[in-house]
């Protein structure tokens, strides 16, 4: 279950996001390279993922819950074509970085899908309600 607005069941939320995501981009980089990720690799990815995952789980807390499910629903479709870019052929060098950036955007895409469902559902319970 999504945690109401204010909630601060949201760092959990956060920490466990964050963590399942690092997790799943360090297995796809291995997957990718065939080599464990260095020390290096494993900090940026952590930071960059925890700003990736901490501005969703931002819209949550704040009551775009919709937007919140939608980034993630948009990593998890973006994840999987991230790795059909990993295992595809690697002919021009930017498949790697194509796949990055669709998981990416596709996170950010669904983020703005959500919370435009949140804002829509906002304003329709609003009118709705007497008063």
């Amino acid at each position: 279950m999504v945690p109401t607005a204010f909630s601060p069941r949201w760092l959990v939320v956060l920490l466990v996001t964050a963590a399942v995501w690092i997790g799943l981009t360090l297995l796809a980089a291995y997957l990718n390279t065939g080599q464990p990720p260095t020390l290096e690799t494993v900090r940026g990815a952590s930071l960059s993922l925890l700003l990736t995952v901490g501005v969703p789980v931002a819209f949550g807390c704040f009551g775009a819950r919709l937007g919140f499910l939608g980034a993630q629903l948009g990593l998890v479709v973006g994840y999987v074509l991230m790795l059909r870019a990993f295992a595809g052929p690697h002919t021009g060098g930017f498949e790697d970085l194509a796949g990055v950036a669709t998981f990416l955007m596709l996170g950010a895409v669904g983020l703005g899908v959500g919370t435009l469902a949140d804002i829509i559902r906002y304003f329709v319970g609003k009118r709705r309600s007497p008063g």
